[in-house]
């Protein structure tokens, strides 16, 4: 499950998910895009000088990673997509969050 720190209560579904590793699994990202920004516009917590989504955190029953790498991305005024980078700095976290996303894909395949 994805969470805003903001307090968004709908559940979020990322447009793009892109996961890499190292050669060694030493470290690993995983990019978080989300173009549909019509989920935000109804609670109003993206505006050019309100900066209210702090964190995002992925979480799970025996796992949680979280983020404050943020980027919202905007064109002609408006918010075009946002982008969370997840950064795993050790082998242990990379393994997980790969065979987390490899139970992900197969459970949706």
């Amino acid at each position: 499950m994805l969470e805003f720190t903001s307090g968004i209560n709908e559940p979020i579904v990322p447009n793009k998910i892109r996961f890499t590793s190292s050669q060694t699994d030493q470290t690993a990202t995983l990019t978080v895009t989300f173009s549909d920004m019509s989920i935000f516009s109804s609670s109003n917590i993206l505006s050019p000088r309100k900066n209210i989504i702090k964190a995002l955190s992925l979480q799970g029953e025996y796992y949680k990673f979280s983020t404050k790498d943020i980027r919202v991305i905007w064109l002609k005024g408006k918010p075009y997509f946002l982008e969370a980078i997840f950064l795993m700095t050790s082998e242990k976290e990379s393994m997980k969050l790969k065979k987390i996303f490899n139970a992900i894909s197969k459970k949706i395949i």
